[in-house]
């Protein structure tokens, strides 16, 4: 079997698809959005840093690994430990990342174990990849996670740093060969805001709402601000901040007139 590479597990997760879930953080990303709230995700590789840590008011220097490889079985054992919960919840397994798509290869043998012991499997996924590696999980994959962060492709390349041509095509992909789809849109202020792109994603959504039963808007946070300055990244937004629960309000009515169900939050 494969090796993963991993840099968190998240046992008892409820905002990562139905139930009771285990999520699988997959290190490695293509795409370097701006507001990415897990920046030690991006390198594929784990990696060491120096850091500081406060103990009773005073500085210690230290050291952090982000990452680790782990085997495919062995990390399957993991999974399994908490199968009471899943089945009792309707919850199962979520692979993310990063972009779990980077890691094409352990990524299909963990999902085909996984159905191989009758666990519920979901993918959270920008959508940028080969439409191959998605047909090859197709089968093994009940539902997936698809970011939609810019309509415009100028915007998409700048605040991300790839065109959004593939991602889209590749939702058209899934969603014709009969894959379950919730799109999730990071809500960014100044950046996925404007009337334009809410315009253009809803119509972009309305025109798919055949296949498709509900919408999920994430509202930008900032609690990764401490992560950008433990490994010496620097934070590109810095003065954006979170949107409050009446514009998001207001956002949920105008997606809602795509006649979906819409919610905010995972």
């Amino acid at each position: 079997m494969p090796t993963a590479i991993i840099f968190d597990i998240k046992r008892f997760a409820v905002h990562d698809g139905p139930g009771i879930r285990t999520t699988v953080f997959l290190k490695g990303c293509p795409l370097r959005c701006w507001w990415c709230h897990n920046p030690e995700s991006q390198a594929k590789e784990p990696y060491t840093v120096d850091i500081e840590r406060k103990v009773n008011g005073q500085s210690i220097p230290g050291r952090k690994t982000y990452g680790e490889k782990i085997e495919v079985a062995a990390l399957m054992e993991t999974l399994l430990k908490d199968r009471h919960f899943y089945e009792e919840s309707g919850g199962g397994i979520t692979f993310s990342g990063g972009e779990p798509m980077m890691q094409a290869d352990a990524l299909a043998v963990l999902l085909e174990e996984c159905k191989k012991n009758g666990l519920h499997t979901i993918v959270d996924t920008s959508g940028f990849a080969k439409c191959e590696q998605f047909e090859r999980i197709l089968d093994h994959t009940d539902l997936f996670l698809y970011d939609l962060k810019n309509m415009d492709p100028e915007l998409h390349k700048k605040y991300t740093g790839v065109d959004n041509g593939l991602i889209q095509s590749n939702a058209d992909f899934l969603l014709e060969s009969g894959a379950q789809i919730i799109f999730r849109i990071p809500v960014i202020p100044g950046i996925s805001t404007s009337d334009d792109e809410v315009n253009r994603m809803v119509f972009f959504i309305e025109e798919r709402k055949e296949y498709l039963k509900e919408v999920h808007l994430l509202p930008y946070h900032r609690i990764s601000e401490n992560k950008y300055f433990r490994l010496r990244m620097k934070q590109q937004l810095p003065e954006v901040k979170e949107p409050d629960q009446k514009f998001m309000w207001q956002l949920k009515e105008k997606f809602e007139k795509t006649g979906l169900d819409v919610f905010i939050g995972g």
